[in-house]
């Protein structure tokens, strides 16, 4: 089968990272195109994929739609399989008037502006989560969750009681209220935030304001996520919206206790033990009975971490992907 990916970001961070694995996956069995804009921060970490770095970017320019147009049609797709709602928008603008297999996979639940409406009109559409799938009014709508291929790790865990959380540096991540909501726990603890963007310097001022350049550490972009993760107690999300995160997903793999405010994805997933509305109160709570909640953690675990993985996910797309060319 040729498959087209096509993600219209330039960044690294999660969707980006699910982009380029299931593009490797899939280039095991398949022959795999994919299309990233100028700038791309990821292209070195395709493998066996055919890398089209477009010249145009601006969804607005109609250069970019004639650059897309005469490369699919060069290639001839089976399939063309657009990431987040802005190449969904692109793509479904093409889809119009060219009419190839079209899949858009969409990767939160929020429904008010007009470009993740689009996710409505695409022939068919996939969401990350129950909840962004709810989000979706398409009768041709699948789940299909994000998925890794898990590495082994053997880091010892911190002699401190350590906790990690990871993600972008912007407000909706809630690592400013992380850091207040740890700023007089009565225990001896680190805090590490694994992370980069726009928020550094306001996060930077936060913990010099309150004492706690001791105990909470910006570790910025590390390559080494699921080490870190191995090696500290907790993993805390502490995010105000998600669809399903990614180090959710990775958190399943390789901490050993997970907890996470009530956002899509982690509602599904994790069970009410491991929710909260008061970060404070909870890691109280899981501090004081950690055994318990490692057990708790164990088990979920078990339960999920072989639907979570990514040569599931490449199957459940192939089988939609062999849907899309019949609608």
């Amino acid at each position: 089968m040729k498959i087209v990916q096509f993600m219209a970001s330039a960044k690294y961070v999660g969707a980006e990272r699910s982009f380029v694995e299931l593009s490797n996956e899939l280039a095991k069995k398949h022959e795999v195109y994919a299309l990233v804009v100028p700038g791309c921060e990821y292209k070195e970490r395709f493998k066996n994929v055919t890398l089209i770095e477009l010249h145009h970017k601006s969804r607005y320019s109609p250069l970019l739609y004639l650059e897309i147009a005469r490369i699919l049609r060069k290639i001839g797709p089976d399939v063309v399989h657009a990431h987040s709602a802005k190449a969904t928008q692109i793509l479904f603008r093409l889809w119009k008037w060219m009419r190839f297999p079209f899949v858009a996979t969409k990767r939160n639940s929020e429904r008010k502006s007009r470009s993740v409406r689009v996710f409505d009109k695409v022939p068919i559409a996939v969401g990350v989560s129950k909840e962004v799938v709810a989000s979706i009014h398409n009768p041709n709508r699948y789940l299909v969750y994000n998925g890794i291929e898990p590495i082994s790790v053997h880091e010892q865990k911190e002699p401190v009681f350590t906790m990690i959380a990871i993600g972008i540096l912007q407000p909706r991540k809630g690592f400013l209220e992380l850091i207040e909501s740890v700023a007089d726990m009565p225990f001896d603890y680190h805090l590490w935030i694994v992370g980069e963007g726009e928020q550094q310097k306001e996060l930077e001022a936060n913990i010099e304001a309150l004492g706690l350049q001791g105990k909470v550490k910006l570790l910025g972009k590390r390559e080494d996520v699921p080490n870190l993760m191995a090696r500290a107690h907790l993993q805390i999300i502490n995010s105000k919206r998600e669809g399903l995160s990614r180090v959710l997903i990775e958190g399943i793999f390789y901490s050993d206790v997970v907890i996470s405010t009530e956002v899509a994805g982690s509602t599904e997933l994790l069970p009410k033990e491991l929710l909260f509305k008061d970060a404070k109160e909870k890691i109280r709570d899981v501090y004081e009975n950690y055994e318990r909640y490692k057990e708790l953690f164990a088990t979920l675990k078990e339960r999920y971490q072989p639907l979570l993985r990514l040569d599931r996910v490449a199957k459940e797309y192939e089988s939609i992907y062999e849907k899309a060319r019949n609608v």
